[in-house]
C-alpha cells in the first residue's frame, strides 16, 4: 500500500518519507521542486491546486500532510492547502495524518495534554485551532500529530536548532527569545517522524489528537548547557527580551508572528505525551545528548 507524504522536501515531511523508505515501504514523496529521500517516488504537485493534490495522492492508503508555508502566508494559504489535502485523501479513500504543532491551545497550564481546552488568543493560534477542528470532521480518518519545538538533522528553521545548536556548531554564542530558567519541551525530529508514522499505521489513532513523545523536559538554560558540553565548549547564552524580538521582526520576516506566541517562551511549556505511551508500543526516544550531537554534526557538514 502506498504512503503519500505531502511536503516531503524538507523538515518533518522529508524525515517521515526517509524512514518509510528505510522500512521498505512504498513511498510517494510529493513536493513542488524535488529534493526527496532516495528510494521514494518523486512526484511534483501544487497543493494549492485541488486537482494536482488529488492526482498526487491517488492510490494512497495513508496521506501525511507535512507541507507548510511562511508565517506571513498562513491565513491566505493554509485553509486551501488543508482542504485540498482532505479532498485528496477522500478521493483515494486514505487516512490523513497532519504534522501539527501546539499553537491551537493558546496559553496553557503546566503540564498540558490532549484534553487541555483549546483557548487560542492570537490569530495564528485561532487559525490552527479552527483548521484542526475542521479536519476532524472529514469523511475519512484523520489524525492530528502534535509535537513541541523539534530540532535535528533536516530541521530547517526550528527555534532550538537555529537559535542554539547552529550558533554553537559554528563557535558562536547561542541565544533565546525569552527567559532561560523556564521549562520547555524540545523534541527530536527523527522521534517525531517515527511517532507520526505509527499514528498513520495504527487505527487506534484515528479521529484523535495525539502529542508525540519527546525526551526529558529541561529548562532552556539546562538544554543550552547540555549542548555546550556536547560541543566541548561552555555555552554563555544571550536571553533576548520580547521587546527585542518585536524589533527584530521589523527587519526579519522569519521572526514575524513569533510575538503572539510569547507565552510559549516566557511561561513553562511542558508537553504531556502519556496518552501516546499508554496506547501504542513504547517509542524509544533519543536522549538529548545524542540528539544534540547528531544535530550539531549536521550543521557542521551542511
Amino acid at each position: 500500500m502506498t504512503v503519500v507524504v505531502l511536503g516531503a522536501g524538507r523538515g518533518i515531511g522529508f524525515e517521515v518519507a526517509r524512514q518509510l523508505v528505510a522500512d521498505g515501504r512504498e513511498v510517494r514523496a510529493v513536493t513542488r521542486s524535488g529534493g526527496v529521500p532516495k528510494g521514494a517516488e518523486d512526484v511534483r504537485a501544487d497543493l494549492m491546486d485541488r486537482e494536482s493534490a488529488v492526482k498526487a495522492a491517488a492510490g494512497a492508503s495513508v496521506v501525511h500532510l507535512a507541507a507548510n508555508v511562511p508565517y506571513t502566508s498562513w491565513a491566505d494559504m493554509l485553509p486551501t492547502m488543508f482542504d485540498n489535502a482532505v479532498a485528496a485523501a477522500e478521493s483515494a479513500g486514505a487516512k490523513l495524518v497532519l504534522a501539527d504543532n501546539l499553537y491551537s491551545y493558546g496559553p496553557v497550564p503546566e503540564p498540558f495534554d490532549e484534553t487541555t481546552p483549546e483557548r487560542p488568543v492570537g490569530p495564528k493560534e485561532k487559525l490552527r485551532s479552527a483548521l484542526g477542528k475542521r479536519l476532524l470532521t472529514a469523511s475519512v480518518p484523520v489524525v492530528l500529530a502534535r509535537s513541541s519545538d523539534y530540532y535535528g538533522p533536516g530541521g530547517h528553521g526550528s527555534l532550538p536548532g537555529e537559535l542554539v545548536l547552529k550558533p554553537l556548531a559554528a563557535g558562536r554564542r547561542p541565544f533565546w527569545f525569552g527567559p532561560l530558567d523556564v521549562r520547555h519541551t524540545f523534541a527530536y525530529l527523527a522521534d517525531t517522524a517515527r511517532a507520526q508514522i505509527v499514528l498513520g499505521d495504527d487505527p487506534r489513532a484515528d479521529g484523535g489528537v495525539w502529542h508525540t513523545p519527546a525526551a526529558q523536559t529541561l529548562t532552556v538554560r539546562e538544554f543550552i548547557a547540555l549542548a555546550g558540553r556536547v560541543v566541548g565548549k561552555p555555552a554563555k547564552p544571550i536571553a533576548l527580551p520580547n521587546a527585542a524580538v518585536q524589533v527584530m521582526a521589523l527587519f526579519d520576516k522569519r521572526v514575524r508572528g513569533v510575538g503572539e506566541l510569547a507565552h510559549q517562551r516566557t511561561k513553562p511549556w511542558v508537553v504531556d505525551h502519556s496518552a501516546y505511551e499508554g496506547t501504542f508500543d513504547p517509542l524509544p526516544v533519543t536522549p538529548h545528548e545524542e540528539a544534540i550531537a547528531k544535530t550539531v554534526e549536521w550543521y557542521r557538514t551542511r
